[in-house]
C-alpha cells in the first residue's frame, strides 16, 4: 500500500519541477495521502547523499532532456544514488520541443536496475531553456492538467494491476542510443562545450543569485564573473538573474539556438504519457 508520495527532480529552470509536482498532486488526489515530499536534487549539496525508498513509497522522478538523454553530469547520480526496494515509480522527462530521443528509455532502464517498479512514464514539453520562442508558455494549464491526470492514472494502475510494472513500450532504444549532436544554423556540427555565461557588469548588482542556482556549483560566489567549473548550458543563471545581467555570447551556441528556432518553433509538440 502506498503511504508516501515523493517528487524527486532535477530542475535548473523550474519547469521540470512544475510538471513533476503536477504529477505528484494528481497521484495524491487519488490516494488522499496528504503531504507530497519534495526531493530536489538540482543543487550540488543535494546530491551528496543517496535517496533510498521502500515499498510504501511512490516516487515521481522528473528530469529535463539534454541532447536527447538524461544530462550526462546528472545521470551518474540517478544511476548510483537513487535506489528503490520494490518501490513504485513513474517517470517524467521534459524537453524543449526538439525531441525526447532516448531520455525516457534511459530513465526507465536506470530505475528498473535500481529496484523500482515503473508503472508509467511520460515526456512533457516545456519552454526551451535557451530560447524565448521555442515551446513558449509551456507547460500551460492544460499541460499541467494532463500531468495530474497521468499521476492519477499511475495510481489506478498500481491499485488495479499491481503485477503490470516494467512493461512499458517507450520511445528510444535499448541499449540507449548516443547523445544528439547539435548543429549550427547552416547544418554543420556545433561545438559549444566550452561556452560559459558572461556578465553585463553595468547592470549586474552582485546579488549572487546566479552562483546560488548553478546546478554544478561552477559560478564563484566571491566573483560572479568567474565560472570555475563545468557549465551544462542549463541557463539557470540567465533565467533567474533579476536584472538580466547573465548571457551567452558563444557564436556556435548562438547559431545552434537559431537552428532550433528555425526548425522547431511554430511546430507545437504533444506531451506523451505511457502506462
Amino acid at each position: 500500500m502506498i503511504k508516501h508520495i515523493w517528487a524527486v527532480y532535477f530542475s535548473p529552470s523550474g519547469k521540470t519541477e512544475q510538471v513533476t509536482m503536477a504529477v505528484a498532486e494528481g497521484a495524491a488526489g487519488v490516494l488522499k495521502s496528504g503531504e507530497i515530499h519534495a526531493c530536489d536534487f538540482t543543487l550540488p549539496d543535494k546530491r551528496e547523499h543517496p535517496f533510498c525508498f521502500g515499498e510504501e513509497d511512490l516516487v515521481i522522478l522528473g528530469c529535463p532532456t539534454y541532447a536527447g538523454r538524461i544530462p550526462n553530469k546528472i545521470m551518474p547520480f540517478i544511476r548510483d544514488r537513487i535506489c528503490g526496494h520494490g518501490t513504485s515509480a513513474a517517470i517524467v522527462m521534459t524537453y524543449g520541443g526538439r525531441s525526447i530521443d532516448h531520455s525516457v528509455m534511459e530513465a526507465y532502464l536506470l530505475l528498473q536496475e535500481n529496484g523500482f517498479k515503473v508503472y508509467g512514464a511520460g515526456s512533457a514539453v516545456t519552454r526551451h531553456v535557451m530560447s524565448d520562442i521555442l515551446s513558449a508558455g509551456r507547460p500551460g494549464t492544460e499541460d499541467l492538467k494532463a500531468a495530474g491526470q497521468f499521476g492519477a492514472d499511475v495510481v489506478h494502475k498500481i491499485m488495479t494491476q499491481p503485477e503490470n510494472y516494467n512493461d512499458l513500450r517507450l520511445p528510444g532504444s535499448n541499449p540507449v542510443g548516443h547523445y544528439y549532436k547539435p548543429l549550427e544554423a547552416d547544418g554543420t556540427p556545433a561545438n559549444f562545450l566550452k561556452a560559459k555565461p558572461k556578465v553585463h557588469n553595468e547592470i549586474c548588482t552582485r546579488c549572487k543569485i546566479c552562483a546560488e542556482v548553478c546546478p554544478m556549483g561552477s559560478i564563484s560566489r566571491e566573483n560572479v564573473e568567474e565560472v570555475t567549473g563545468v557549465c551544462i548550458k542549463c541557463h539557470a543563471c540567465v533565467r533567474k538573474c533579476p536584472t538580466g545581467a547573465r548571457f551567452f555570447d558563444d557564436p556556435s551556441l548562438i547559431s545552434h539556438i537559431r537552428m532550433l528556432e528555425e526548425n522547431f518553433a511554430g511546430q507545437p509538440k504533444d506531451n506523451n504519457w505511457y502506462l
